[in-house]
Formats: C-alpha cells, sequence, structure tokens
C-alpha cells in the first residue's frame, strides 16, 4: 500500500532522526520550519510529528517546540552516527584476528588474495632479474626508487589524480602510508571521521595516534549522505576525513562521482585534509577505473591537504610489502616522518616490482583479476543464497573480493562455529566502533570455488535455516 504523504514526511524524519543527524534531545524544526523545509501542509507536518510522538522518537516542551527523545538509542535500530573520545580496539582486534589468520583454516576472513590469483612464476623471474643489478643492496633513494615512482605518477594521472614522481613516497604497504598521512596532519586528541564500516586496520592506527573517532555510516544508494557529513563537521570539527571511496572494504561499495565531488567540496570548504585509502581501486567489476575522491578536491598551498594511499599488496602480492602515498602538497611532511622511522624502503623488492612492470603484464593481470572476482562473487552470493534459503543478506559489491552479509545471528558467535567446520570468517564487529555490524560478517571470495571449498560453503550456509 502507498504511503500517506504524512507516513512518508514522518518516515523521512525518522530515518533523519535513525542516522543521527538530529541527535539525542536535541531541538528540531518547528511545525512551521518543517512545512517549509519537506513543502508540506501544516496538518500533515502535525500528523507527522504526532506519529513520531507515538513512536518514542519526540517528545513536545510548552512553548519551546519538538525535541528528540532523550534515550533515543532505545527505539532506534540500524546505524547511527557516533563520537568516539578514544579508540582502544587492539586488543579486541588481535584476539579475533588471531583466530581469522589461523593457517590450519581454510580461510575466508582474512582480505588475502589467494596464491592462486597472484603472478607468482613472473614475480619469481622477476626477482632473479633484479639480482643482477649492481646496486641492488643499496638503500637507494629515501622518497622510493624514482623509475617506481615514475611509473605510479604516471599511472595515478591516468585515472584523475595528476602528480610527479616528486609527489610521491614509497612504504611498506597500504596500512603505512595511511598511518604516515595522518601522522603527517594530526596530533594526539584531533578528531577524524570515518564511514561506518570500514578496515578493520585503521582502527589500530587512529588507536596508536590517540585520535578521536566519528563515525557516519553508509547510506544505501548514494554511500555517505553529504548533507549528514557536513552536520557532523559542524558538530565535531574533524581535523581529517578517513575513507575508501571506491571499493570500501568490506561492503564493497563505489562512491559516485557526484558523491566524490559533494565530499570533497565540503571537506576543503571547512578545512578538512583527505586520506584516501585506494588499495581496490584497480578492482573494478564494471566500466573503467574509478577516479579517486581526491581527484576532486581543489588544491591550494594554504588548503588542506589530500593523500591518495595504496600498494600492490591486493594485486601483485600482499608478502611484497610496497605501497605508496600520493601527494600534491604534503609530501615533504610525510617523507620527514618516514625518514624518522627508517632510512629507506625495500631496495631489492622495489627493483623487483619494476623488472615484473616492464614486462608490461600488469595491465592484463589486472583484467584478469577483475574477471575472475567478479565470477566469483555472482557464484558465491547465488550458493549462498540459494543454501541458507534467503537468510542471508548480502551486500552486492562493485569491485574488491570481498562480501558483506547480513543474517539474524551475532558474527563473533558465528566465527567460533566456523571454526568447528574448519573455516574462518571475519565477523562484523571488527568493521566498527559500535554494536551495528554485530550481525554481519565478511567473506574472501578469493579462495576460490573447487568443490571442497563449495562444500563447506554448503554447509556453513545451512547454518542459517530457520528451525
Amino acid at each position: 500500500m502507498e504511503k500517506t504523504k504524512y507516513q512518508q514526511l514522518a518516515s523521512d524524519l525518522k530515518k533523519e532522526i535513525e542516522s543521527g543527524y538530529y541527535s539525542e534531545n536535541e531541538k528540531i524544526p518547528s511545525l512551521r520550519e518543517i512545512q517549509s523545509l519537506k513543502s508540506c501542509s501544516l496538518s500533515t507536518a502535525k500528523e507527522a510529528y504526532r506519529i513520531l510522538e507515538e513512536e518514542g522518537y519526540l517528545y513536545a516542551q510548552n512553548k519551546s517546540g519538538y525535541y528528540v527523545q532523550k534515550q533515543i538509542s532505545s527505539v532506534i535500530f540500524g546505524p547511527q552516527n557516533q563520537f568516539y573520545e578514544s579508540v582502544e580496539a587492539d586488543d579486541r582486534i588481535q584476539q579475533i584476528m588471531n583466530t581469522v589468520m589461523d593457517p590450519k583454516l581454510l580461510s575466508f576472513g582474512a582480505a588475502i588474495p589467494s596464491e592462486t590469483y597472484l603472478p607468482i612464476q613472473e614475480l619469481n623471474t622477476a626477482f632473479k632479474r633484479a639480482f643482477l643489478h649492481k646496486d641492488i643492496f643499496s638503500y637507494g633513494d629515501l622518497q622510493g626508487n624514482p623509475n617506481l615512482r615514475e611509473w605510479i605518477a604516471k599511472r595515478t594521472s591516468l585515472f584523475g589524480y595528476r602528480v610527479s614522481s616528486k609527489q610521491i613516497q614509497i612504504t611498506s604497504g597500504c596500512t603505512e602510508a595511511i598511518t604516515y598521512s595522518l601522522f603527517a596532519v594530526t596530533e594526539p586528541g584531533d578528531t577524524v571521521i570515518v564511514p561506518s564500516p570500514i578496515y578493520v586496520g585503521l582502527f589500530q592506527i587512529l588507536e596508536t595516534l590517540k585520535l578521536k573517532v566519528v563515525e557516519i555510516p553508509y547510506r544505501s544508494g548514494e554511500g555517505i549522505n553529504s548533507t549528514e557529513f557536513e552536520k557532523l563537521i559542524k558538530r565535531h570539527k574533524p581535523k581529517v576525513f578517513l575513507f575508501a571511496a571506491n571499493f570500501n572494504n568490506p561492503n564493497g561499495l563505489l562512491f559516485s562521482d557526484q558523491t566524490k565531488q559533494n565530499l570533497a567540496n565540503i571537506s576543503y570548504q571547512y578545512g578538512i585534509h583527505l586520506v584516501e585509502d585506494d588499495i581496490y581501486g584497480d578492482l573494478y567489476f564494471e566500466g573503467s577505473r574509478p577516479k579517486p575522491l581526491v581527484s576532486f578536491f581543489p588544491e591550494g598551498k594554504n588548503g588542506p591537504r589530500s593523500f591518495l594511499c595504496s600498494s600492490f599488496s591486493k594485486t601483485l602480492s600482499p608478502g611484497l610489502r610496497i605501497g605508496w602515498v600520493s601527494s600534491k602538497t604534503g609530501i615533504s611532511a610525510l617523507s620527514k616522518i618516514s625518514r624518522a622511522f627508517k632510512i629507506a624502503e625495500n631496495h631489492p623488492t622495489q627493483i623487483c616490482i619494476l623488472e615484473y612492470l616492464k614486462r608490461q603484464t600488469y595491465e592484463r593481470h589486472l583484467k584478469y583479476l577483475r574477471r575472475e572476482y567478479k565470477s566469483l562473487c555472482q557464484d558465491y552470493i547465488q550458493l549462498l543464497v540459494r543454501e541458507s534459503e534467503g537468510n542471508l543478506k548480502i551486500t552486492k559489491p562493485d569491485g574488491g573480493f570481498v562480501l558483506w552479509i547480513e543474517s539474524a545471528l551475532d558474527g563473533d558467535k558465528l566465527l567460533l562455529d566456523a571454526k568447528k567446520m574448519g573455516m574462518a570468517i571475519a565477523p562484523g564487529s571488527l568493521f566498527g566502533l559500535s554494536k551495528h555490524w554485530n550481525q554481519f560478517f565478511r567473506l574472501n571470495v578469493s579462495v576460490g570455488s573447487s568443490p571442497k571449498i563449495r562444500e563447506k560453503l554448503s554447509l556453513f550456509a545451512k547454518r542459517f535455516l530457520k528451525k
């Protein structure tokens, strides 16, 4: 049945309250103001507010107006914006990750590409060629091998973020790239705004750097709501926006170009630095390589800085430990931080990657990965939905190689159940500071699709059948 106008208005306002757009005990627009804001009649506004009062979302205060309930969390279901004075995640994460990374288990939990999909033979050949270089055992350039930085600069510029080799710092993987970027623009006690859910390792970085956190949940159909984003900036005054706009881990979502533009404009307007995790950007399923959000960010000498972080860990090999940061205005400060921790990056591995890239097989390899991962995601979704008889709600990813799945069961308990079956999953509690994701879990499809693997998945999916 189609909703009446007042029911639709009540539903819209309820979503805004549930999202945290209006927080606990906050005064909301008056009936006259909401009439103007939502282009509705006064009677429609009154009836919508009546519904919200009855359902416990609002209360009226005599001669003052309407306010969000003081204990609004008791009636809200679903993700909300939340602020954290400190992050204490490392012990909890490590305890769970010990199971997720257990080599004795079939690991659907860790977002690590299987060797099946890595160019192992070609890398072995590249290493042999690398050891013929006369300077293989030197420190090498402090900012990273110039030729490798040049290759990264040219490729980064092709998908919309134009940088030179001098604006790139090589790092030991993407996590270190993100850490140095945050280090360059924050001090302990600063606030960082992050989407939720997001990559588990970021919480350990935020805890180590002693940063405060505001979580802003992903919204279906748009990623991050720009109005909601701006209001949170005004309220909490964050120093940095830390995010993955291209195929976020764990939900595989891609921001539209319009969303990227809106978030970039708002961030620049309020002086918010950007730190973008683009490690999955090359693993898109449709169309062309998406632009990073930082490519929409205005650049000025006195304005906020942007940092684009990535690595070869998801495409060539996680063990190579070669990542990088691209930044038009922040590399000098970041490189100084890098040199404080180490003199140089792994020189032999950088030369190995260059030898591999000389063979011009990288784009062909990426095309192969995109085709395989898209097919695996489709196969896994079909199998899991069929064997669970529709009791699993799976977010269809736009890229990458992980699936984000909601069930009626607790993710932490599912981890223990899966362990008994000889497999590991990643429970949803890893991917946020709040309890929004306790009934979610993540699966890595890069494990493959052998008969043994499909049998394990089928048995696991039957765990969700209603009894």
